[in-house]
């Protein structure tokens, strides 16, 4: 679920979260699809971003994703928990890029 700038919002999107003010109230349900007043309406109530139903892109190359998991690991991967947890690391991203 992509955080999204209501600047680059788009008619026909739909919230993957509710948005709510400072307050904590709710100001558009999760799943209320997005129209050009509701975008207006957002920018009005100085809203910056919203969370949106899709899947986010990542911003590295898969290869650079598991270089650095790799590097974060080198120093405990022996030991059980945490070669375990650099496996399920590496799986979620081949996920990511299928």
């Amino acid at each position: 679920m992509p955080k999204v700038s209501v600047n680059n919002l788009k008619p026909g999107m739909k919230l993957s979260k509710p948005v709510v003010n400072e307050a904590g109230m709710i100001l558009l349900g999760e799943g209320t699809e997005i129209t050009d007043s509701l975008i207006e309406r957002l920018q009005n109530m100085n809203v910056s971003s919203v969370y949106v139903e899709g899947a986010s892109k990542p911003q590295k190359s898969k290869e650079d994703i598991m270089a650095e998991i790799d590097a974060r690991f080198k120093k405990t991967e022996n030991e059980p928990h945490m070669g375990m947890l650099k496996k399920l690391f590496k799986e979620h991203v081949e996920e990511l890029y299928k």
